[in-house]
């Protein structure tokens, strides 16, 4: 058995699900578990936690132990306006209405990707933003602006 040297993919995975973990348990350290038959407030959170703390361990002595693909630099165009295209979502659902929101989400985020084709992300976008409406506004009769007029 042999160690590995340098940081991989998977140990570097497995320590960040691990720390997810801890940081779990840290933050829901004051909370009352309870038992399986009575939970608390804190007893899925924790366990779910837990549950974090070992599949990290498993990961990252797994990636320790056999290697694997090195770590890349990060591309920070995604890591960006994914978060802006949810930002213009919310701005956008009250004044200009569902369908106009669901395909700005749909083409900021796409924009993001390595691969953007125009003709493909609006047939994605329209079909999201007549679904959207469909469910939301018709089907489930949710109170939403559906166009800005």
């Amino acid at each position: 058995m042999r160690i590995a040297a340098a940081l991989n993919r998977d140990l570097a995975a497995g320590l960040m699900f691990a720390a997810w973990g801890v940081a779990g348990l840290w933050f829901g350290r004051d909370l009352p578990i309870g038992i399986a038959l009575r939970m608390g407030p804190g007893y899925v959170p924790w366990l779910l936690s837990w549950a974090l703390v070992l599949l990290g361990s498993v990961i990252a002595i797994k990636g320790a132990v056999s290697g694997g693909e090195p770590l890349t630099p990060w591309n920070l165009r995604p890591l960006i306006l994914l978060p802006l295209s949810l930002l213009a979502f919310a701005a956008l659902i009250e004044p200009a209405g569902l369908p106009i929101a669901a395909l700005a989400v749909v083409v900021a985020g796409a924009v993001a990707g390595p691969e953007f084709r125009l003709g493909e992300v609006v047939i994605l976008g329209l079909s999201l933003a007549v679904c959207s409406v469909g469910l939301f506004v018709y089907g489930l009769g949710l109170p939403m602006t559906v166009w800005p007029f």
